[in-house]
Formats: structure tokens, sequence, C-alpha cells
């Protein structure tokens, strides 16, 4: 099986050969692993964002940035598409290893994940895995992980601290809003496995959605970057076969379809495990079986979602 983290290394010699031109930083730490800044203590770039998001999914899909109107008003669009979704979105891009430590808190995703096997049962699922050395690294925090962090990071991968690469954005960066714009697909694909679907029947998928714009913190940005992908976010899958799990999947099938992220998340205090998992799903979603069938679900809400950016037409 071929190795996500090995997959991206260019990538990531590329941000590091382009850290002064896309506003990022590298440091190198006593223990001789590798941290780069996309956006604690630097500005971050678009151009940034998108090789962030690109080894987040393993290599396995490609972003961009592309106009759209909405309302008479102009906005920024991430286009992602996606081969071997069930591997690049749940075995990689997915957020699920919680790192917390003292003095350190952050979530992490991307390749190193599948090394780590976090969690297990999802690659067992997926039936995945990666021995690779290297072991690449999102973390979504606002501060820099320290030796202690990175070392627990490479004893979880089986590696040693030098084949460690983090990668560290705060969610209201420009890296870390434009990688949540990236996740519609991630979220159709993790809830489909939710649901029981078999994730690997997803052969290709495509996702399409408004970058948010920056906000005063960090809570604010992701309350509005997570409405964008639920009340405007846009995916496309090519599956197996028609499932009637697929109605589903999109945000309009929630309890509390309706309600900002941002409230939502005041009502949960934070803990995102409290908001209904229904709503983690996009405002559309198209369904091209390979066998000719054709179905599409959800609804678009420009409404509310101008009015979680902040906007009037």
């Amino acid at each position: 099986m071929f190795s996500i983290n090995e997959n991206v290394t260019g990538y990531v010699d590329e941000l590091l050969n382009r850290e002064e031109e896309l506003n990022v930083k590298s440091h190198f730490l006593e223990n001789q692993s590798t941290v780069i800044d996309c956006g604690v203590n630097t500005i971050g770039s678009i151009g940034a964002g998108m090789l962030y998001a690109n080894i987040a999914m393993g290599g396995l899909g490609r972003v961009s940035m592309v106009p759209g109107i909405i309302d008479g008003l102009y906005l920024q669009f991430s286009q992602v598409w996606i081969d071997r979704p069930a591997i690049a979105c749940l075995g990689s891009q997915k957020p699920a290893w919680k790192m917390k430590a003292e003095g350190f808190a952050g979530t992490a995703f991307g390749p190193a994940r599948a090394s780590a096997q976090k969690p297990k049962a999802l690659y067992q699922a997926i039936n995945y895995s990666d021995d690779a050395e290297t072991a690449i690294i999102n973390i979504e925090a606002t501060a820099l992980p320290t030796e202690k962090e990175i070392d627990n990071i490479a004893k979880q991968c089986s590696t040693d601290p030098e084949c460690v690469v983090a990668l560290v954005a705060p969610p209201g960066s420009v890296v870390g809003t434009f990688m949540t714009s990236t996740r519609a697909v991630e979220w159709v694909m993790n809830r489909l496995f939710q649901l029981g679907y078999n994730t690997s029947d997803v052969t290709s998928a495509s996702g399409v959605v408004p970058v948010a714009p920056l906000c005063a913190n960090d809570q604010e940005c992701m309350g509005s970057a997570l409405d964008a992908i639920a009340y405007y976010g846009m995916v496309s899958l090519y599956v197996k076969g028609a499932n009637d799990m697929f109605k589903s999947a999109t945000a309009d099938a929630s309890k509390v379809y309706g309600k900002s992220f941002k409230a939502l998340l005041k009502d949960a205090q934070g803990d995102y495990s409290k908001v209904d998992p229904a709503m983690f799903g996009p405002a559309r979603l198209m369904v091209n079986g390979l066998d000719g069938s054709l179905k599409t679900y959800g609804r678009l809400d420009p409404s509310m979602l101008l009015t979680s950016f902040g906007l009037k037409a």
C-alpha cells in the first residue's frame, strides 16, 4: 500500500523552500524535529493554506481558489477534488487526534494519524495503515508544540523525533480558515461512516465552499467557517451504487438545522461532540453512481451564509 506520509514530502519541501514568500516560518527543535509556523506567530497566506490542505489530505487531493458571487457579493471559494476519499479524508484529513498536555492543547490531523492509527477502529474499517519512517502532522492550535509534544507524536508513530514535521495554524488564521473550507467532502465521508456506509465505495469526490472571513477571535472564525460548509458547501461524489443513506448526509437532515454554529457551539460550551452529528454535513450533495444513476440532496441557504459572514447584499 502507498504511503500518504511519503506522498506529501514534496509539498513540505515546497513550503520550506518558499517560507519567506508564503509568510510561514520553520523552526528546528533540539530533538531535530521540524515545526512550521503557518499562522501562530506568522501571517500565513492563501498559498500556504493550499499546501497545508494538500498535505492534510495525504496528497490524494488538490486544492484551488475560485471566485464566486452570492447575491451580488464577490466571495472566495475553495475548490477540492479528491481520489481515494476514504483514505484522504477519514484516514488523514479528519481532525481525530486530540492533543492536550501542560501548556499545550491542539487538534492533530494529516498523514501521521495513519502511522499512529488514531483511531484504530477507523483504520481497520477503511483497511489502511502507513509504516513510513517520516511522520507529517497538521496541528490546529494557538501555540507551537515543544519537544515534549513532538516526542509524543514520534512515539505514537513509532519513529524518531527527527522524522517528524509538524505544521501548525490557529483556526482563525488565514491558513486555518482556508483549511476549514476544504472539509466539505470530509464531512460527507465522516457522516456516511457514522451511518454505516462502506466509504470505500466512494471512488472520487469534489467540493466547493465559501472561505470565511477573518474575525475578532478564533471561535467566531470557526463558527462562520462551519456555517459556510453547512449552509453553502457543495459536494459531488462518484460512488459504486446508490444508497438511501445519502439523504441523511446533508446538514438539513439535522434537527438543529437553521441555527448558526456560533450558537450551537455556545449551547455546547465549545464541545463539538455535543452538537448534533447530522449538522456536520454540506448544504448540497450530488451523488453520481458508476451505474449511471444521479441524485441530489440538501439545499443552499445564502441568507444564512451572508448573515454568518456579517455581510448584507
